[in-house]
């Protein structure tokens, strides 16, 4: 269940329609505003330091320059952490906490059991916004087990513009590991009109398998 109020219960179903985990939503705009911020900032930066450049002023550029790069760290910093508890009836099954402190230049989730033993990482580039969105698994040693990608360049652009107003123009994203097609997350109205659908083959662990769809559909506003 994708654009859920903050706080409000998600769940998530089985091909029967049957609830098998439920999340209280983390859905916000604050990163998506934060990095809003943070890109202007960079921008006006680079702008007045090549300007302060072009004026023979290489000291106050190179202020200019340090200056901005700090101001928009410190927005992305200010973001709050992710941490979802999925739970199963009443108990946990899964804990989805970020890792990373700030989402610049990356930002890493870990998937851990109720137990506390991290059984996979998720990362996201900052910079993967501007292009495709990708995330990459790792295991616990931090070793990349497989990747998460927008279908195309051109869907990825269409979302950014139209998505929002028609989920025609969604993109789905493919999830591979090795060269091997592992599985796909539907944003897209499928053949029965369902949308945020995961489908995963075996060979996937079905934990990750939850974790990242979670990250990737129920972290958007």
């Amino acid at each position: 269940m994708s654009g859920m109020p903050a706080e409000e219960t998600a769940r998530i179903r089985d091909d029967e329609g049957e609830v098998v985990l439920t999340y209280r939503s983390f859905a916000s705009v604050i990163g998506v505003v934060a990095a809003l911020v943070a890109g202007i900032v960079v921008m006006t930066g680079l702008a007045a330091t090549i300007f302060l450049v072009v004026e023979k002023h290489p000291l106050t550029s190179i202020g200019a320059l340090v200056l901005s790069i700090f101001f928009s760290l410190l927005i992305v910093a200010l973001v709050p952490p992710v941490k979802v508890t999925l739970y199963d009836g009443s108990a946990p099954a899964l804990v989805i906490a970020q890792r990373s402190r700030a989402a610049f230049p990356s930002v890493t989730h870990a998937v851990v059991t109720p137990d506390g033993r991290t059984i996979a990482l998720l990362r996201k580039s900052f910079f993967a916004r501007a292009g495709r969105n990708r995330w990459t698994m790792l295991d616990p040693a931090g070793h990349v087990i497989g990747t998460a990608v927008e279908e195309s360049f051109g869907r990825a652009f269409g979302r950014k513009l139209a998505g929002k107003f028609s989920r025609a123009f969604e993109a789905n994203v493919r999830i591979d590991s090795g060269g091997k097609h592992l599985g796909t997350i539907a944003r897209r109205p499928n053949e029965r009109g369902e949308v945020d659908v995961l489908d995963c083959s075996p060979d996937l662990d079905r934990r990750i398998a939850v974790a990242l769809g979670t990250l990737i559909l129920g972290s958007e506003p």
